[in-house]
């Protein structure tokens, strides 16, 4: 067992895999350990579909803009918030699932989230390779479909399991100063900062090349040298794309039966 500190600070996207199956006792293992994961109220409003079938994952992979590493990887897992089971258990007891308000929504999708970080250092302390896809929710509705998801359960985001067969590279996190407040929030010398990091990932190349370029919702250019984090990271959030926006996300839930006062 490599050093808790040493893992989390290794993580890197893995993006292709060898083709040596996960066993599957190594899998059960990961996926029944980490079930122990902290919980609102201990509701456990999660489910996860465990996909090893080669072409439900071709199809998955079309389905999250055809990612082909979705395909490849020997095991795909789709994390899903689920208050479907929730709903159940209320009407096993004589009960109707209170869900009108935004809170319960918020829980399954924390409870969700956590048990995937979970998963995520499990995997990486035995020496899988991980890649998070958030490509399922560009087509949540076929994806729905193709794992039978009952109403009040979504795909909010996928895993890509296996053995690593490339050196990614470990991306440069924010500065400490940005992110960790003591007390209360501070901004001293954010420019500063924010152009210290902004060095830091240009020396990195990661966002090289004008196939890394995100377009800009204003037409902006900007010269290569000063394209980084803050320019690539400025273009995304502002952006008016629907595409990237997942504008439908609204409608599909509320097909799913989730709908909010």
């Amino acid at each position: 067992m490599h050093n808790i500190f040493t893992i989390l600070k290794s993580h890197r996207s893995i993006r292709k895999y060898k083709p040596e199956p996960v066993p599957d006792e190594l899998l059960n293992n990961i996926l029944n350990a980490v079930r122990q994961a902290p919980t609102s109220s201990n509701l456990q409003a999660y489910s996860i579909i465990v996909v090893k079938d080669r072409e439900k994952k071709k199809a998955l992979a079309h389905l999250c803009g055809d990612q082909p590493w979705v395909e490849q990887c020997p095991v795909f897992l789709v994390m899903c918030p689920d208050l479907h089971r929730l709903e159940r258990v209320c009407r096993l007891r004589g009960y109707e699932l209170n869900d009108r308000y935004i809170e319960l929504f918020i829980v399954a999708v924390v409870d969700t989230a956590l048990m995937a970080q979970n998963i995520l250092v499990a995997a990486e302390a035995n020496g899988l390779g991980v890649c998070f896809i958030g490509g399922v929710r560009n087509n949540p509705e076929p994806i729905s479909e193709l794992l039978k998801l009952p109403q009040k359960v979504f795909p909010l985001f996928g895993i890509c399991l296996g053995y690593p067969d490339h050196d990614a590279m470990i991306k440069p996190r924010l500065l400490p100063e940005l992110v960790i407040h003591h007390e209360e929030y501070h901004e001293d010398n954010f420019e500063e900062l924010i152009a210290d990091y902004d060095r830091i990932v240009k020396a990195t190349g990661l966002y090289d090349g004008p196939r890394r370029k995100v377009k800009s919702p204003d037409g902006r250019t900007v010269p290569d040298e000063d394209y980084s984090w803050s320019e690539h990271t400025s273009r995304r959030a502002a952006s008016t794309d629907p595409k990237v926006l997942r504008a439908h996300m609204r409608a599909f839930l509320e097909s799913r039966a989730l709908k909010f006062d």
